[in-house]
């Protein structure tokens, strides 16, 4: 549902979110490139100890890590003032667009007010997040994408980020990478934390408070973190920005370069409006929709500028959002050599979307209520759905109007089409409260003996949930019985039906504005209802030590098994699953899966100490998997390891990785739409017994007209005519017809499904990864320099998404080699009537399943250097004594080289790096200055040029659709007043960027910009305290 692609068109930002490196080092990631860096800028660069990195589960010595990871620092998170883990890192340079941010999801039907993580632009279900090791239970249900919200930054001692297949360690869905969550294991003491926040629009108000406790116990063989917090983010409107408040015609006037855009001269509201809009049948694209003036009785043409409504004024920026979070953890020690462990959270999240009133058209409500081939000869959609011209609610002028445009008709075979804002509905909100719950607990120890055996059993419980309640909803045969009406005498009107009198119903003047009476509304108004939740529950065990011993040193190995089951459910309302409710079917999704795995993992030293071979080692690792829906897959990887020296290092991996489908993808049921896909085979026909077209291939005004334009000799034995032909109803078609002339009623009336599919298989990657890293020590002034150069290139295969409409019919009749193969999941999808019914080879259903189809490819190169100066080493400042604090400088640049896709195997790839979203160049630079009790942060992240259309319509600067190279800086100041108080504050955005685009060309949810791309929200001020006890 939620992080499901679709194919069938170049991958671009423009038409969907996309699908998905560097570290931070210094101040947003300290750590990384040198050999014996340490992870939090506050501990020494010096200090030397053993810790599981993430990536590999042997215990290790100096992060000296096999891959690149990336180490978010808690003093990082602190810095950056935000409250929210996912939008710290969401500025990662291997961090891609996010699919679901407060930004970006006010439009979606579930899911709104959700954060998460997209590494490399491969989707949020490729990247796995763990927590301390273990997985975490996924936030949105049917998949594996896991709710930043629901994890407190004040918990959080680091965060490890690994970019490539991971699979071979942690299992299905680390395609991507992982995000490793390492909590605070040891603290004792009390501490009260603070912040506020606003923007410099006095907008999206937010505070947090909380606390965070810690103490030992049992004669300190225990300890007991905990934290407890409350959040909340207010929300931003469009109406309350300038250049948002207002609907524009957005594909105008525009030039990416300069932002030179017409603020009001430019508006092209809704033509779903407050007073209703009629749609007359037949007088034309411009001036089919006409406006009954109640004071004169006349109708005219709709004017856009004049009448259309303003749905930026009811929509939001900025999901609001709360939220409750408790976490805490538990170690007691039974001896030296064994340990319990225990962890506990909690969290309520709470989210209230809000959007303009729900949209209602004759077409939405009278689809399946009206014969759809009442009249031929219409050429307008108000011909076919819409409410009985003989209704008592119908103007006359209007009523004339219809008639006028559809003769040979009886007022009782016509209609009027409609569509109109229903304002007197309240605007549409959809409410979400999502609670999570989480338990961990399990031994962990060493064992007697000489191989240094150590062990770990835990079990893994987690479940989340969500109700949402949604507004502004209508009952749609409701809505039906309030238009049919009837005059009772004296100018009174009651609905025809005389039973639903009775319950309420009261005719509803759709023409007017403020036509809907309470009564109306009372009778109407439904509020829908989801319910949800995903519950995981995980067993592991592990053994770890050395199995001999070498000449270089000890052959490391783990050995381990892991049991999980993964349940969830989506269940809407029985309205929305009956499609009794405004929309479309929404089916109820519901599903599990099981998987035993066992892994195992060598490391394994070749050279120590020689002559240029100062360490040489190999690592290898592998994972078997068996799954209950896609059966067994495996997962490898092998890394070399060589340092020349102690101050060189150079690192390759290649790994094979696999996702095994959700929840979601294997048994969403079908929900309900209504595609507008051509049929590639209308106009079919023969000539001298081959399969041909006509000229004319389709006229829905006069079918007629098809078969009068004669045949196509061009098309006479084409490949698509063939295929189109061989379809058994096609053909009786033609044989009863002589000609496929499509008729309105068949072009418009297809219907589909979405739907899962319970015969997918796994996804496979491969990755490739290979760098250096320098980190000299043979000179004073060099030693504070570490720099590391990594390359990286993953592709996937057999990617799940859903197979779009228009490669079905492609697929199936156009690039088929004139085959039509009934069995392929193309022509599966293309349901169409059969012989013996009036329809027979139109289409009935074009559906849409998940299948495994296509291909990505991403390449790149990941830079990263850093430097930390000491002012007391310098001469200059040396000569005037005293403490001038130090200087640590980050910069790290991702190069994108390639981003490509295919729809399907063995389609040619289609470059997308450097588009927006994809920029080819990403950067990031950090400082952070400490002198004494003063700390000063400053970030800047690049986010390099990009074209905003297809590469090949953005050559040069020139061309519209081209945004440069754009920058958002940030500053933090923290003082510590006393040794355990500190207070900041900080200004995000501080030059207020915004990257304008324009409406029509971005999201259709109130932005003028991309905010997953760009910061959207503007210049924002934090200020806050911590004090400890």
């Amino acid at each position: 549902m939620f992080a499901t692609f679709h194919w069938g068109h170049k991958m671009h930002l423009k038409r969907q979110y996309l699908f998905g490196t560097t570290i931070l080092a210094g101040v947003l990631a300290v750590a990384a490139p040198s050999f014996a860096q340490s992870t939090s800028g506050s501990q020494d660069a010096t200090e030397v100890g053993e810790i599981v990195v993430t990536g590999s589960r042997i215990v290790r010595p100096n992060q000296d890590a096999p891959t690149q990871v990336q180490v978010v620092s808690s003093e990082a998170i602190e810095n950056t003032g935000e409250v929210n883990l996912g939008e710290i890192l969401r500025t990662l340079p291997a961090a891609g667009v996010s699919s679901l941010t407060p930004t970006n999801s006010n439009f979606f039907t579930q899911g709104n007010g959700v954060a998460t993580v997209n590494l490399r632009n491969l989707g949020e279900d490729r990247t796995l997040v763990l927590v301390n090791g273990r997985r975490f239970v996924a936030g949105l249900p049917g998949t594996q994408v896991v709710d930043f919200n629901s994890l407190p930054t004040e918990f959080i001692d680091r965060v490890d980020v690994v970019t490539g297949g991971a699979s071979s360690i942690y299992g299905s869905d680390a395609l991507a990478g992982v995000v490793n969550i390492i909590t605070d294991k040891d603290y004792e003491g009390f501490q009260l934390f603070g912040q506020y926040g606003i923007t410099d629009r006095g907008d999206r108000e937010n505070y947090k408070v909380g606390t965070k406790f810690g103490s030992n116990f049992a004669d300190d063989r225990g300890n007991f973190v905990g934290t407890l917090s409350y959040q909340e983010n207010k929300a931003v409107y469009a109406r309350d920005r300038a250049d948002r408040g207002m609907d524009r015609d957005g594909l105008g006037g525009l030039n990416f370069a300069d932002g030179t855009f017409g603020e009001t001269r430019y508006f092209f509201g809704s033509s779903f409006i407050p007073r209703g809009v009629a749609i007359v049948p037949g007088i034309g694209l411009n001036n089919s929709n006409r406006v009954y003036e109640p004071t004169t009785g006349a109708q005219r043409p709709y004017a856009a500028a004049t009448d259309g409504f303003n749905r930026q004024g009811s929509r939001q920026l900025y999901v609001p959002n709360t939220a409750l979070q408790f976490s805490g953890q538990a170690l007691y020690d039974f001896n030296d050599n064994n340990r319990f462990f225990f962890e506990g959270s909690y969290y309520r999240g709470q989210t209230k979307s809000d959007i303009e009133p729900s949209p209602v058209s004759g077409a939405d409500i009278f689809r399946d209520a009206q014969d759809v081939g009442l009249n031929p000869q219409c050429s307008a959609t108000g011909c076919l759905y819409g409410i009985p011209l003989v209704s008592a609610i119908v103007p006359e002028s209007i009523r004339q109007a219809v008639r006028d445009r559809t003769p040979g008709l009886t007022d009782a075979q016509r209609v009027v089409g409609f569509q109109r804002r229903m304002t007197e509905f309240g605007n549409r909100q959809n409410e979400a409260t999502r609670d999570l719950f989480r338990v961990v607990a399990g031994l962990e120890g060493e064992l007697p003996g000489s191989m240094n055996l150590k062990y770990e059993i835990s079990g893994n419980w987690g479940r989340s949930s969500e109700q949402q309640l949604t507004n502004g909803g209508i009952l749609k045969d409701r809505l039906i019985n309030t238009l049919d009406v009837v005059d009772t005498g004296g100018g009174v009107l009651a609905c025809r039906n005389i039973a639903e009198r009775a319950r309420g119903c009261t005719p509803f003047r759709i023409f007017e504005e403020g036509g809907a009476s309470q009564g109306v509304v009372n009778y109407i108004k439904v509020q829908n209802s989801f319910d949800s939740f995903v519950d995981q529950k995980v067993l592991n065990g592990f053994l770890s030590g050395d199995l001999f011993e070498l000449p270089a040193g000890p052959i490391q190995f783990v050995v381990g098994s892991e049991y999980r089951r993964e349940e969830s459910r989506n269940t809407p309302d029985s309205t929305l699953q009956q499609g009794l409710a405004s929309g479309n079917i929404a089916p109820e999704t519901k599903g599990d899966f099981k998987v035993i795995e066992g892994f195992a993992e060598l490391r394994v030293p070749l050279l120590r100490d020689m002559p240029f071979a100062h360490q040489l080692d190999l690592n290898l690792s592998g994972r078997l998997s068996d799954y209950s829906t896609v059966g067994n897959t495996e997962a490898w990887a092998a890394s070399l390891e060589y340092m020349p020296t102690d101050w060189i290092k150079f690192r390759s991996q290649y790994s094979v990785a696999v996702r095994a489908p959700n929840i979601s993808e294997l048994f969403s049921g079908r929900s309900q739409t209504f595609p507008t896909n051509l049929d590639p085979c209308r106009g079919l026909t023969t000539s001298g017994g081959q399969a041909a077209f006509t000229n004319t291939r389709v006229d829905i005004a006069n079918p007629s007209n098809v078969a009068a334009s004669g045949v196509n000799a061009s098309t006479i034995g084409s490949d698509q005519a063939r295929a189109c032909l061989a379809d058994p109803t096609l053909a009786a078609r033609v044989a009863r017809d002589g000609v496929f002339a499509q008729t309105q009623a068949e072009a418009q009336g297809t219907g589909g499904f979405n739907s899962g599919n319970p015969n997918l298989s796994q996804e496979k990657s491969t990755s490739i990864t290979g760098g250096v890293l320098f980190n000299a020590d043979w000179y004073d002034w060099l030693s504070p320099f570490s720099l590391s150069v990594d390359y990286f290139n993953i592709e996937i295969d057999d990617i799940i998404a859903n197979l779009a409409r228009g490669t079905s019919l492609n697929e199936c009749y156009v690039n088929s080699g004139g085959v039509y193969n009934a069995s392929s999941p193309f022509c599966q999808s293309v349901i169409r009537y059969a012989s013996g019914t009036a329809q027979v080879g139109a289409m009935r259903e074009l559906n849409s399943q998940t299948q495994n189809l296509g291909t990505f490819k991403t390449s790149g190169i990941d830079v990263q250097a850093s430097y930390t100066f000491d002012f007391d080493n310098f001469p200059v400042t040396r000569n005037f004594g005293g403490n001038w604090g130090t200087l640590v400088a980050s910069l790290t640049y991702q190069h994108l080289d390639e981003y490509k896709t295919s729809p399907l195997p063995g389609a040619e790839l289609v470059e997308s790096a450097g588009t927006t979203g994809l920029s080819k160049n990403k950067a990031q630079l950090d400082l952070l200055y400490r002198r004494n009790a003063l700390t000063v942060s400053w970030q800047t992240q690049f986010v390099g040029e990009s074209c905003y259309f297809d590469l090949d319509d953005c050559a040069d600067n020139d061309v519209s659709g081209y945004i440069g190279l754009k920058t958002f800086s940030d500053l933090q100041v923290r003082y510590a007043v006393t040794p355990k108080a500190t207070v900041f504050a900080g200004v995000d955005n501080i030059f207020d960027e915004y990257v304008y685009i324009g409406q029509g060309y971005g999201q259709p949810t109130g932005w003028t910009t991309e905010p997953a791309v760009y910061d959207g929200l503007g210049r924002r001020f934090v200020m806050g305290a911590r004090v400890s006890f």
